[in-house]
């Protein structure tokens, strides 16, 4: 039996979707660069925060299983658009590029051994940049799975394994990133893997249930996302969790952690909102979509390309909005599409369920 979603983590998906799109809406804005730094401080952890919140290993259940059950809700969606999206960057990706200043050189070679490696680091997977974080995803939960079923034999030891996951992040964040980059996104494992633990100890400690259930730890809620924003200004350089690039590490954690603890407890508050729990619902669509949908805008609208990118700071920011949500419409109209036709593709495997 399939178990009961929770309205408010598809809610606090929703937003985790929602700051992604914005982020990526605003990356080439002139004047918004402090709304992309606070953005890209917390929205990466947000996703690997509420994994790991909802992340359940069960009981009988193989790592084979387990590995061929992630594989296809995950990895099968990642594939068919990586090969999928080669199509219109060939044909459009130099333009685009050109346009936004950025390399957009096409080699069909090393495109497809980047899509097999599996890594949107080093300039990689620039069809759809998105998709980086679904093989990265995976990688996450397959290394989760060994260290939740220690967790279970070893009840006692959940602190105690806390403290090497630190240390192991700090050690590969100022030492292996500069000497390898694995595939998978395994570095995204290493470096802030800490971000789904602590989504699975607030689970395990049902945390948010208990810091929601009276408005009086609305100081608590407050607290926690001024740290989080002061930390986030406080790092000398945006977080980029794609490059590997944290600025301030330590900071990049806390402003992380807190800012996603905030908008978990907010959700829980909200608790019901049919169209965010929507959003919640379909964020591999969006997150497969989006992308290309705001590079027309940034590139190919003429003068609405030209004000997203240098108006001033009120027109960008509402360009932004509008392209958000019209980004988002489009993506799950083609979502509602894809279901019908091959869901396999979003990670929607019907004869399971899962």
């Amino acid at each position: 039996m399939r178990e009961k979603r929770l309205s408010y983590v598809d809610i606090a998906r929703a937003f985790a979707i929602i700051f992604i799109v914005l982020g990526h809406t605003i990356v080439h804005s002139e004047h918004l660069g402090t709304l992309f730094k606070l953005l890209y401080s917390f929205h990466i952890a947000l996703f690997f925060m509420i994994s790991g919140f909802i992340f359940k290993v069960k009981d009988n259940e193989s790592f084979l299983s387990f590995v061929k059950r992630k594989f296809l809700r995950i990895m099968i969606p990642y594939f068919i658009w990586a090969l999928a999206f080669l199509i219109p960057y060939m044909l459009f990706g130099g333009s685009i590029g050109n346009k936004l200043d950025i390399t957009s050189s096409f080699n069909l070679k090393t495109m497809l051994f980047n899509i097999l490696y599996g890594n949107g680091n080093m300039d990689a997977l620039k069809q759809n940049t998105s998709l980086w974080f679904l093989p990265a995803l995976f990688s996450m939960e397959v290394v989760y799975y060994f260290i939740i079923k220690f967790l279970k034999k070893h009840n006692a030891a959940k602190i105690k394994v806390f403290v090497p996951i630190i240390i192991v992040s700090f050690l590969s964040v100022i030492y292996l990133n500069k000497f390898i980059i694995f595939p998978f996104g395994i570095n995204t494992v290493l470096n802030i893997g800490i971000f789904f633990y602590v989504g699975y100890l607030l689970k395990e400690f049902n945390v948010i249930e208990k810091l929601s259930n009276s408005r009086k730890y609305i100081y608590i809620y407050i607290s926690i996302l001024i740290i989080g924003i002061i930390s986030c200004f406080l790092n000398y350089r945006g977080v980029s969790c794609v490059e590997y690039d944290y600025g301030n590490f330590a900071l990049a954690l806390i402003s992380g952690i807190c800012i996603s603890l905030f908008i978990l407890f907010i959700s829980k508050i909200i608790n019901k909102n049919k169209i965010l729990e929507y959003l919640g619902r379909n964020t591999m669509g969006i997150l497969i979509f989006h992308k290309i949908i705001i590079l027309v805008f940034q590139s190919k609208l003429g003068l609405i390309s030209r004000w997203l990118l240098d108006s001033n700071i009120f027109i960008e920011l509402i360009l932004s909005i509008l392209i958000v949500i019209i980004s988002i419409i489009i993506s799950l109209i083609a979502t509602e599409i894809v279901r019908k036709i091959f869901p396999m593709a979003i990670g929607e495997i019907r004869n399971n369920g899962k």
